[in-house]
């Protein structure tokens, strides 16, 4: 990260104490680091002080803020915002650009990565790995149809959802979490057996686990 980068304000979003803690010892002396463990808090944090970037995690306990950040962008539309996270660049990335994310970095990256996704994203760039930066060019230029027809389109809630399944909650859990009624969420479910293919309840649960994997 670049010296003009010393006066930036950073908060860090994330439900581990060690990752923030990480972030902060990681930016040390190059910006000014404040954090939150939950969405509510970030929210509360932003409306009373003025942050530069947010690095946000995807999965914050029984919140998965990808269904956040239009929000976010529209109440804070200078706030620069890259998502720090585990789950899978291939599979989300790509979501949280079009919901308002200006970069995407896996939290398996090397710490440099982090810096430079920073510098990006703070002069005016959109971050993200050079694998799928090559990946999406491919699928622009019409080279990698096959691959993006082969994984279905599912919206924000359909993605918590099977976040949810993925970690065993039955369907009464899954709707207490998100506030919606079990109707509601049975839907959602069937929904998710139609575009992944899946003939019955025990093969959802092993799909969602092979969308989600460890972060689920």
């Amino acid at each position: 990260m670049s010296a003009a980068n010393a006066s930036l304000k950073v908060l860090v979003v994330d439900d581990h104490d060690l990752v923030r803690l990480g972030v902060r010892h990681l930016l040390a002396g190059r910006a000014t680091v404040v954090d939150a463990a939950t969405l509510p808090e970030a929210r509360a944090l932003l409306a009373r002080e003025a942050v530069d970037l947010l690095l946000l995690d995807l999965g914050l306990g029984d919140d998965f803020s990808l269904a956040a950040l239009p929000q976010l962008r529209a109440d804070h539309p200078r706030l620069k915002i890259i998502v720090l996270t585990s789950m899978a660049e291939e599979l989300y990335a790509e979501r949280t650009l079009r919901a308002g994310a200006d970069g995407y970095v896996m939290k398996s990256a090397l710490a440099g990565t982090l810096q430079t996704a920073i510098d990006e994203v703070m002069a005016g760039r959109v971050h993200v790995s050079a694998a799928l930066g090559n990946s999406l060019l491919r699928r622009l230029s019409g080279r990698d149809a096959g691959a993006a027809a082969a994984r279905p389109e599912l919206s924000p809630r359909e993605i918590e959802v099977l976040r949810l399944v993925a970690a065993g909650r039955s369907t009464r859990e899954i709707a207490d979490a998100l506030n919606r009624s079990v109707k509601t969420i049975e839907t959602h479910k069937q929904a998710l057996k139609t575009k992944l293919g899946a003939d019955t309840p025990a093969m959802l649960v092993r799909l969602a686990l092979a969308w989600c994997g460890e972060a689920a």
